[in-house]
């Protein structure tokens, strides 16, 4: 398996509920760093393990999430997950675009919509916005 470089990752998470948190410390003795790997470990357990759980659920996390959850993104995801995501509301509806396409069109092109009725600084060329305007072409003509 290869790991991924840093720009490549599309969602990341914090296992805290807010994106930046307070950091486990290191100490220079055996005892506190045991003490603090301890910490680390529950913490996987207990934030990591359940979200990787919804992800293989059936209906999965992604699936059970609505385009009307969009407008507080950040706020419903933390909610349902527990643990923060750093990505932006339209990166966010993009992915969920793309992963409807062939799976349920009519939920993608909700996504699709709601991204592309957004007002944003971003730039009209940005990758994203021609998977918007494929998807909602889709099945028009049928």
């Amino acid at each position: 398996m290869t790991k991924l470089k840093i720009y490549q990752y599309e969602f990341k998470f914090s296992l805290k509920r807010y994106a930046r948190g307070a950091k486990w410390e290191y100490a220079n003795d055996e005892n506190t760093n045991l003490a603090t790997l301890s910490k680390i470990v529950k913490t996987i357990k207990n934030k990591v393990f359940p979200v990787i759980e919804m992800f293989k659920s059936s209906p999965n996390i992604l699936d059970q999430f609505e385009v009307n959850e969009m407008n507080k993104f950040h706020a419903n995801w933390t909610k349902r997950t527990g643990v923060a995501i750093a990505t932006t509301d339209i990166r966010f509806a993009w992915a969920l675009t793309v992963i409807f396409e062939n799976k349920n069109i009519e939920k993608a092109k909700q996504f699709a919509n709601w991204a592309l009725a957004q007002s944003y600084d971003g730039d009209d060329e940005w990758f994203g916005n021609k998977d918007f305007h494929r998807i909602l072409k889709k099945n028009n003509a049928a």
